[in-house]
């Protein structure tokens, strides 16, 4: 008789855990039943970011529709200059004061190291239509043009420049010039319209104050620069 107890207790006992074992494996069971409570908690807290991030993706989304005209317009430049000049162009979008991108080509076979050139034509994308800022050119290859948040840097010995656009209207572009005539330094700073340059202001330095106007040592020195690459 005690047999058949423990017999009938062990029974009961294997069904037990049994029961217990399919409850954990199964979908609705406990082992399931943590992730998807995680899974509603972090839905849970989703809304108010998602909303945000909502907004987020369609400023970004407009923004790159925004961009892409910009870039279909630039390509669409350079297919043309390749096909009036006869040789193949490399050409790059970078940052300008204006919050538009600027676009930058070098004929390709000025590119030279890792992308880097010492002359390009610079454009601009401004009320649906691009226009032609103006040219810059380093004067030899330790020298590549590099830029900024604000400016296009140019350089060379004794010799810095900046083509900076301002003020987002699109309007206006100023090209600084720091060289060297003989022993002096000389400032000379430009209006550039439609790729035309005027002289604004001519003014000699002194060895302190061209160290202070080295835009393009200064800049690379202090990190604020990056080297332009072109693709």
């Amino acid at each position: 008789m005690n047999k058949w107890i423990a017999w009938i207790l062990s029974a009961a006992l294997c069904a037990v855990l049994v029961g217990c074992a399919e409850q954990t494996a199964s979908p609705g069971g406990a082992a399931d039943s943590a992730p998807e409570t995680a899974a509603v908690s972090a839905a849970d807290g989703v809304p108010d970011d998602a909303e945000d991030g909502a907004e987020g993706q369609d400023g970004t989304a407009q923004g790159a529709a925004g961009n892409e005209a910009v870039t279909e317009a630039y390509q669409a430049l350079v297919a043309i200059l390749e096909q009036a000049g006869g040789e193949e162009l490399s050409w790059v979008q970078i940052p300008s004061g204006t919050g538009e991108n600027l676009l930058v080509v070098a004929k390709t076979s000025s590119v030279y190291f890792e992308g880097e050139s010492t002359e390009a034509d610079i454009y601009q994308y401004a009320d649906g239509t691009v226009r032609r800022l103006t040219s810059v050119s380093s004067t030899g290859t330790a020298y590549p043009l590099a830029y900024t948040k604000e400016a296009v840097l140019f350089g060379g010995n004794h010799q810095s420049g900046k083509l900076a656009v301002h003020e987002g209207t699109g309007e206006l572009s100023l090209v600084s010039n720091m060289n060297i005539e003989g022993r002096t330094p000389v400032l000379e700073v430009y209006a550039v319209e439609d790729g035309e340059q005027t002289l604004v202001s001519r003014e000699e330095l002194t060895a302190e104050e061209a160290d202070a106007y080295d835009y393009y040592m200064n800049a690379l020195a202090d990190e604020d620069a990056e080297i332009i690459v072109f693709s």
